[in-house]
C-alpha cells in the first residue's frame, strides 16, 4: 500500500491558500487537515477532534516533557502544537493529511522530515505567490476584516515570506481561484503518484 501524504501549504495572508485548501479537502475523500492541539478553551461552535484538541495548560505540559509534538509553541499565553499521535493516528486509518501553516512553521516541519524519516517521505511542500505585491494588497483590503494599518504590517511580513518562496519545492502563482485550486489538486495528484512507485 502507498504511503500516505503530508501536504504542508504556506503562503502570505490574501494568497487564497485557505480557499484553495478548502476545496481541495471538500473534494478529496482521503484528505484530512491536521487537527493541532491547544491549551486555550474552545471557542464558541468549535468542537473537540474536529477544530483542535483542546488539552488543559497542564495536560499541554506533560505532553512537550513525554515529547509527544513534532511541533509546539506558546502563541499569547496559550500552548499550540501538533501531536505525533493525531498524525499516525490519519496514516492508520489510510489517509492523507494538508497542514497550512506559515514559513516559519514549513521551515520547522522540514527539520521534522530531516530528523524522521517515517514522516521525511511523505512531507509535500507547496508555496502560492501572489500575483503582485499590489494585488495582495487589494485582496487584502477586499477582505474587510483589517485596519490599513494591519494590512500594512501583513504586507511586510508578505514580502519577506515571498522572498522565501525558492525554498518550496512546488510554487503556484496565483492566477484566479479556479486555477490555484486546479494547481494545488494536481500537486496532490502527481505527489500520490510518485509516492506510490517508492517502495
Amino acid at each position: 500500500m502507498p504511503e500516505n501524504l503530508l501536504m504542508i501549504v504556506s503562503g502570505p495572508a490574501g494568497s487564497g491558500k485557505n480557499t484553495c485548501v478548502e476545496r481541495l479537502l471538500s473534494e478529496s475523500p482521503n484528505l484530512e487537515r491536521v487537527v493541532t492541539c491547544t491549551s486555550r478553551a474552545p471557542r464558541e461552535g468549535e468542537r473537540n477532534g474536529i477544530d483542535y484538541f483542546f488539552l488543559s495548560k497542564s495536560e499541554f505540559e506533560k505532553n512537550i516533557e513525554s515529547g509527544n509534538f513534532y511541533e509546539w509553541a506558546k502563541v499569547h499565553g496559550n500552548y499550540y502544537g501538533t501531536s505525533k499521535k493525531s498524525i499516525a493516528d490519519a496514516f492508520s486509518r489510510g489517509k492523507d493529511l494538508v497542514l497550512i501553516i506559515d514559513v516559519a512553521g514549513a521551515k520547522t516541519w522540514k527539520k521534522i522530515g530531516e530528523e524522521n524519516p517515517q514522516i521525511g517521505g511523505r512531507l509535500i511542500f507547496t508555496f502560492i505567490v501572489p500575483p503582485s505585491e499590489e494585488e495582495l494588497r487589494k485582496r487584502l483590503r477586499g477582505r474587510g476584516t483589517e485596519t490599513n494599518e494591519q494590512i500594512e504590517v501583513r504586507m511586510k511580513t508578505a514580502v519577506f515570506e515571498m522572498g522565501e518562496a525558492d525554498k518550496f519545492e512546488n510554487k503556484i502563482f496565483s492566477k484566479t481561484r479556479e486555477d490555484d485550486f486546479l494547481a494545488l489538486k494536481k500537486i496532490y495528484e502527481t505527489s500520490k503518484v510518485e509516492i506510490s512507485k517508492v517502495k
